[in-house]
Protein backbone atom coordinates (compact mmCIF):
# COMPACT_ATOMS: atom_id res chain seq x y z
CA UNK A 1 0.00 0.00 0.00
CA UNK A 2 2.46 2.38 1.07
CA UNK A 3 4.51 1.56 -2.37
CA UNK A 4 1.41 2.58 -4.59
CA UNK A 5 0.85 5.84 -2.44
CA UNK A 6 4.57 6.66 -2.95
CA UNK A 7 4.27 5.79 -6.51
CA UNK A 8 1.17 8.15 -7.16
CA UNK A 9 3.15 10.74 -5.26
CA UNK A 10 6.08 10.43 -7.35
CA UNK A 11 3.43 10.91 -10.77
CA UNK A 12 1.81 13.96 -9.28
CA UNK A 13 5.00 15.56 -8.52
CA UNK A 14 6.18 14.43 -11.95
CA UNK A 15 2.96 15.66 -13.69
CA UNK A 16 3.51 19.56 -11.87
CA UNK A 17 7.03 19.27 -13.30
CA UNK A 18 6.14 18.59 -16.74
CA UNK A 19 3.48 21.10 -16.37
CA UNK A 20 6.02 23.57 -14.77
CA UNK A 21 8.47 22.93 -17.70
CA UNK A 22 5.97 23.05 -20.24
CA UNK A 23 4.73 26.58 -18.84
CA UNK A 24 7.65 27.68 -18.52
CA UNK A 25 8.80 26.94 -22.17
CA UNK A 26 5.73 28.80 -23.71
CA UNK A 27 6.28 31.63 -21.19
CA UNK A 28 9.95 31.38 -22.36
CA UNK A 29 9.08 30.99 -26.46
CA UNK A 30 6.56 34.21 -25.85
CA UNK A 31 8.95 36.46 -24.41
CA UNK A 32 11.83 35.86 -27.03
CA UNK A 33 9.60 36.22 -30.08
CA UNK A 34 8.18 39.68 -28.55
CA UNK A 35 11.68 41.04 -28.12
CA UNK A 36 12.54 39.28 -31.54
CA UNK A 37 9.31 40.87 -33.22
CA UNK A 38 9.04 44.39 -31.28
CA UNK A 39 12.68 44.49 -31.17
CA UNK A 40 12.75 48.34 -32.35
CA UNK A 41 9.79 48.98 -29.44
CA UNK A 42 11.31 52.47 -27.61
CA UNK A 43 14.19 52.31 -30.15
CA UNK A 44 14.70 55.63 -32.46
CA UNK A 45 15.78 54.08 -35.37
CA UNK A 46 15.31 57.72 -36.95
CA UNK A 47 18.11 58.86 -34.83
CA UNK A 48 19.79 55.88 -35.29
CA UNK A 49 20.37 56.00 -38.65
CA UNK A 50 21.49 59.79 -38.08
CA UNK A 51 24.02 58.69 -35.74
CA UNK A 52 25.38 55.72 -37.48
CA UNK A 53 26.55 57.44 -40.44
CA UNK A 54 28.07 60.40 -37.98
CA UNK A 55 30.28 57.23 -36.94
CA UNK A 56 30.90 56.94 -40.40
CA UNK A 57 31.79 60.37 -40.81
CA UNK A 58 29.69 60.51 -44.02
CA UNK A 59 27.91 64.45 -45.02
CA UNK A 60 24.33 63.89 -44.25
CA UNK A 61 24.34 67.39 -44.65
CA UNK A 62 25.94 67.34 -47.49
CA UNK A 63 24.06 65.31 -49.13
CA UNK A 64 20.37 66.92 -48.27
CA UNK A 65 21.98 70.07 -50.27
CA UNK A 66 22.74 68.07 -53.16
CA UNK A 67 20.00 65.70 -53.71
CA UNK A 68 16.17 66.39 -52.57
CA UNK A 69 13.68 64.07 -52.03
CA UNK A 70 9.65 63.61 -52.17
CA UNK A 71 7.75 61.68 -49.84
CA UNK A 72 6.03 58.63 -51.46
CA UNK A 73 3.81 55.45 -50.70
CA UNK A 74 2.38 51.94 -52.00
CA UNK A 75 0.17 49.88 -50.50
CA UNK A 76 1.65 46.14 -49.71
CA UNK A 77 -0.39 43.08 -50.49
CA UNK A 78 -1.21 42.37 -46.96
CA UNK A 79 -2.64 46.27 -46.75
CA UNK A 80 0.57 47.47 -45.38
CA UNK A 81 1.18 51.14 -46.17
CA UNK A 82 4.90 51.33 -47.41
CA UNK A 83 6.44 54.98 -46.55
CA UNK A 84 9.52 55.82 -48.76
CA UNK A 85 11.38 58.95 -50.34
CA UNK A 86 11.82 58.92 -54.06
CA UNK A 87 14.64 60.70 -55.49
CA UNK A 88 13.50 61.75 -59.09
CA UNK A 89 16.92 61.96 -61.25
CA UNK A 90 15.37 61.85 -64.42
CA UNK A 91 16.14 58.61 -65.43
CA UNK A 92 13.93 55.39 -66.34
CA UNK A 93 16.14 53.16 -64.28
CA UNK A 94 15.47 53.21 -60.34
CA UNK A 95 17.23 51.53 -57.17
CA UNK A 96 15.23 50.72 -54.07
CA UNK A 97 17.40 50.49 -51.42
CA UNK A 98 16.59 48.47 -48.40
CA UNK A 99 18.18 49.27 -45.06
CA UNK A 100 19.03 46.79 -42.19
CA UNK A 101 18.00 46.63 -38.55
CA UNK A 102 18.25 49.09 -36.11
CA UNK A 103 17.81 52.27 -38.47
CA UNK A 104 15.72 53.69 -41.08
CA UNK A 105 15.66 54.53 -44.90
CA UNK A 106 18.40 57.31 -43.75
CA UNK A 107 20.94 53.86 -43.15
CA UNK A 108 21.35 53.81 -46.92
CA UNK A 109 21.85 57.63 -48.05
CA UNK A 110 25.47 56.50 -49.00
CA UNK A 111 24.09 54.23 -51.77
CA UNK A 112 21.70 56.61 -52.62
CA UNK A 113 24.20 59.24 -53.35
CA UNK A 114 26.08 56.84 -54.97
CA UNK A 115 23.88 55.99 -57.33
CA UNK A 116 22.02 58.98 -57.66
CA UNK A 117 25.62 60.74 -58.95
CA UNK A 118 25.26 58.30 -61.41
CA UNK A 119 21.83 58.97 -63.11
CA UNK A 120 19.77 56.32 -61.60
CA UNK A 121 16.42 57.45 -59.67
CA UNK A 122 16.63 55.92 -56.14
CA UNK A 123 13.67 55.20 -53.29
CA UNK A 124 14.59 54.39 -50.00
CA UNK A 125 11.91 52.96 -48.07
CA UNK A 126 11.49 52.38 -44.29
CA UNK A 127 11.42 48.52 -43.33
CA UNK A 128 8.64 47.47 -40.86
CA UNK A 129 9.22 48.05 -37.71
CA UNK A 130 11.14 50.99 -38.79
CA UNK A 131 10.98 54.89 -39.37
CA UNK A 132 7.60 55.25 -39.49
CA UNK A 133 6.06 52.12 -41.32
CA UNK A 134 3.06 51.07 -39.78
CA UNK A 135 3.67 47.81 -39.21
CA UNK A 136 5.55 47.65 -36.07
CA UNK A 137 6.75 44.06 -36.46
CA UNK A 138 10.31 43.23 -37.39
CA UNK A 139 10.15 39.48 -39.40
CA UNK A 140 13.67 39.50 -41.20
CA UNK A 141 12.16 39.59 -44.43
CA UNK A 142 9.25 37.12 -44.44
CA UNK A 143 6.81 40.35 -44.17
CA UNK A 144 9.30 43.05 -45.52
CA UNK A 145 9.18 41.31 -48.70
CA UNK A 146 5.93 42.57 -49.56
CA UNK A 147 6.96 45.94 -49.11
CA UNK A 148 9.76 45.43 -51.72
CA UNK A 149 6.97 44.07 -54.22
CA UNK A 150 4.74 47.06 -53.96
CA UNK A 151 7.60 49.43 -53.97
CA UNK A 152 8.88 47.85 -57.50
CA UNK A 153 5.66 47.89 -58.53
CA UNK A 154 5.29 51.45 -57.93
CA UNK A 155 7.83 51.99 -59.59
CA UNK A 156 7.32 50.97 -62.78
CA UNK A 157 3.64 51.92 -62.80
CA UNK A 158 3.48 54.96 -60.97
CA UNK A 159 6.72 56.49 -61.81
CA UNK A 160 7.78 55.42 -65.23
CA UNK A 161 10.62 53.51 -64.46
CA UNK A 162 11.19 50.66 -67.16
CA UNK A 163 14.01 48.78 -65.15
CA UNK A 164 14.44 48.81 -61.29
CA UNK A 165 17.08 46.82 -59.09
CA UNK A 166 16.47 46.49 -55.79
CA UNK A 167 19.66 46.79 -53.61
CA UNK A 168 19.35 45.96 -49.61
CA UNK A 169 22.27 45.65 -47.09
CA UNK A 170 22.44 43.13 -43.78
CA UNK A 171 18.97 42.70 -42.85
CA UNK A 172 17.77 44.46 -45.80
CA UNK A 173 19.86 42.51 -47.26
CA UNK A 174 18.02 39.17 -46.22
CA UNK A 175 14.81 41.15 -47.06
CA UNK A 176 15.84 41.24 -50.80
CA UNK A 177 17.07 37.59 -50.73
CA UNK A 178 14.06 36.49 -49.82
CA UNK A 179 11.83 39.00 -51.77
CA UNK A 180 13.73 37.89 -54.88
CA UNK A 181 12.93 34.21 -54.45
CA UNK A 182 9.00 34.92 -54.52
CA UNK A 183 8.87 36.55 -57.70
CA UNK A 184 8.40 35.48 -61.17
CA UNK A 185 11.05 37.41 -63.69
CA UNK A 186 9.03 39.14 -65.96
CA UNK A 187 5.99 40.04 -63.56
CA UNK A 188 5.43 43.69 -62.96
CA UNK A 189 6.79 43.47 -59.03
CA UNK A 190 9.81 41.66 -60.15
CA UNK A 191 13.12 44.06 -60.01
CA UNK A 192 15.67 43.52 -63.35
CA UNK A 193 18.32 42.78 -61.08
CA UNK A 194 19.03 42.12 -56.64
CA UNK A 195 21.88 43.14 -54.88
CA UNK A 196 22.18 42.02 -51.40
CA UNK A 197 25.17 43.42 -48.95
CA UNK A 198 26.28 41.29 -46.32
CA UNK A 199 22.76 39.40 -46.03
CA UNK A 200 21.86 37.94 -42.82
CA UNK A 201 22.20 33.97 -43.52
CA UNK A 202 18.70 33.41 -41.84
CA UNK A 203 16.63 34.01 -39.00
CA UNK A 204 17.25 30.71 -37.18
CA UNK A 205 20.81 31.23 -37.87
CA UNK A 206 21.40 34.88 -36.86
CA UNK A 207 19.24 33.95 -33.34
CA UNK A 208 21.72 31.10 -33.07
CA UNK A 209 24.89 33.22 -32.94
CA UNK A 210 22.96 35.37 -30.35
CA UNK A 211 22.12 33.40 -27.90
CA UNK A 212 24.95 30.97 -28.39
CA UNK A 213 27.09 34.16 -28.02
CA UNK A 214 29.09 33.35 -31.52
CA UNK A 215 29.63 30.75 -33.88
CA UNK A 216 31.04 28.34 -30.56
CA UNK A 217 27.70 28.33 -28.54
CA UNK A 218 25.02 28.48 -31.32
CA UNK A 219 24.41 24.45 -31.30
CA UNK A 220 24.72 24.14 -27.55
CA UNK A 221 22.05 22.48 -24.96
CA UNK A 222 20.53 26.09 -24.58
CA UNK A 223 20.78 27.38 -27.92
CA UNK A 224 18.78 24.24 -28.77
CA UNK A 225 16.48 25.03 -26.56
CA UNK A 226 15.78 28.29 -27.53
CA UNK A 227 15.47 27.82 -30.57
CA UNK A 228 12.99 25.19 -29.84
CA UNK A 229 10.39 27.22 -28.33
CA UNK A 230 11.09 30.05 -29.86
CA UNK A 231 10.67 28.62 -33.20
CA UNK A 232 7.27 26.52 -31.57
CA UNK A 233 5.57 29.83 -30.24
CA UNK A 234 6.46 31.35 -33.40
CA UNK A 235 4.91 29.02 -35.61
CA UNK A 236 1.81 28.51 -32.90
CA UNK A 237 0.81 32.17 -31.78
CA UNK A 238 2.05 34.47 -35.08
CA UNK A 239 1.82 32.22 -38.04
CA UNK A 240 5.96 32.67 -38.96
CA UNK A 241 7.65 29.61 -40.24
CA UNK A 242 11.79 30.07 -39.24
CA UNK A 243 12.22 28.28 -42.65
CA UNK A 244 10.06 31.06 -44.15
CA UNK A 245 13.30 33.09 -43.47
CA UNK A 246 15.90 30.53 -43.90
CA UNK A 247 17.96 32.71 -46.81
CA UNK A 248 20.58 30.11 -47.54
CA UNK A 249 17.41 27.77 -48.92
CA UNK A 250 14.96 29.72 -49.89
CA UNK A 251 17.44 31.75 -52.38
CA UNK A 252 17.31 28.40 -54.45
CA UNK A 253 13.66 29.54 -55.58
CA UNK A 254 15.83 33.04 -56.64
CA UNK A 255 15.46 33.66 -60.76
CA UNK A 256 16.41 36.97 -60.66
CA UNK A 257 20.41 38.36 -61.03
CA UNK A 258 21.78 38.26 -58.17
CA UNK A 259 25.07 39.97 -56.50
CA UNK A 260 26.13 38.76 -53.34
CA UNK A 261 28.29 41.73 -51.35
CA UNK A 262 30.87 39.48 -49.05
CA UNK A 263 32.30 41.57 -46.30
CA UNK A 264 35.69 39.91 -45.50
CA UNK A 265 35.81 41.56 -42.03
CA UNK A 266 32.32 41.27 -41.10
CA UNK A 267 31.94 39.90 -37.32
CA UNK A 268 28.03 40.31 -37.67
CA UNK A 269 26.99 37.98 -40.64
CA UNK A 270 30.00 35.95 -40.51
CA UNK A 271 31.60 35.59 -44.87
CA UNK A 272 31.67 31.68 -44.54
CA UNK A 273 27.73 31.87 -44.27
CA UNK A 274 27.12 34.71 -46.70
CA UNK A 275 29.11 33.02 -49.17
CA UNK A 276 26.93 29.73 -48.44
CA UNK A 277 24.22 32.01 -49.22
CA UNK A 278 25.44 32.78 -52.75
CA UNK A 279 26.69 29.27 -53.44
CA UNK A 280 22.62 28.35 -52.75
CA UNK A 281 21.18 31.02 -55.33
CA UNK A 282 19.32 29.68 -57.84
CA UNK A 283 19.68 32.55 -60.29
CA UNK A 284 21.69 31.38 -63.76
CA UNK A 285 23.09 34.89 -63.65
CA UNK A 286 24.95 35.49 -60.21
CA UNK A 287 28.01 37.44 -58.79
CA UNK A 288 29.74 37.08 -55.19
CA UNK A 289 31.95 40.36 -54.76
CA UNK A 290 34.25 40.70 -51.72
CA UNK A 291 34.88 43.77 -49.71
CA UNK A 292 38.21 44.35 -47.63
CA UNK A 293 35.68 46.05 -45.15
CA UNK A 294 33.63 45.57 -41.73
CA UNK A 295 29.67 44.58 -41.96
CA UNK A 296 27.90 46.67 -44.62
CA UNK A 297 30.88 49.34 -44.66
CA UNK A 298 32.58 48.53 -48.21
CA UNK A 299 30.38 51.94 -49.87
CA UNK A 300 31.83 53.76 -47.05
CA UNK A 301 35.71 52.51 -46.75
CA UNK A 302 35.73 52.71 -50.92
CA UNK A 303 32.64 54.42 -52.61
CA UNK A 304 34.42 54.24 -56.11
CA UNK A 305 35.47 50.47 -55.96
CA UNK A 306 32.64 48.98 -54.69
CA UNK A 307 30.08 50.87 -57.39
CA UNK A 308 32.83 49.25 -60.06
CA UNK A 309 32.09 46.16 -58.86
CA UNK A 310 27.95 47.37 -58.72
CA UNK A 311 29.24 48.38 -62.47
CA UNK A 312 30.88 45.05 -63.85
CA UNK A 313 26.95 43.27 -62.39
CA UNK A 314 24.57 45.41 -64.20
CA UNK A 315 26.05 46.84 -66.95
CA UNK A 316 26.34 43.48 -69.15
CA UNK A 317 22.72 43.12 -68.34
CA UNK A 318 22.30 46.37 -69.77
CA UNK A 319 20.99 48.11 -66.14
CA UNK A 320 24.18 50.06 -65.87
Amino acid sequence: MKKKKLLKVLGIVAGVIVVLAIGGSVAMGGYICDQILYQNRNNDTISNSVKQLEVYGYDLDGFYKKYTGEDISAEAEDGNIVPATYFDNGSDECVVLVHGAGGDRVAVYPQAEAYLDRGYDVIALDQRGSGVNPDPKVTFGIHEKRDVKALVKYARENLGNDKVIVHGQSMGGMTTALYASDVTPGDVDAADAVICDSPVPGMEAFLRLMFGDGPEGAYSGMSNYLIAVTKTYMKLFHGIDFADGDTVKVVQNDKLPTMIVVSDKDEVCLPEMVEEVYDNVGSDIKTEVHVDSAHIEGIIDDKDYYMEQVRAFLEPLGLY
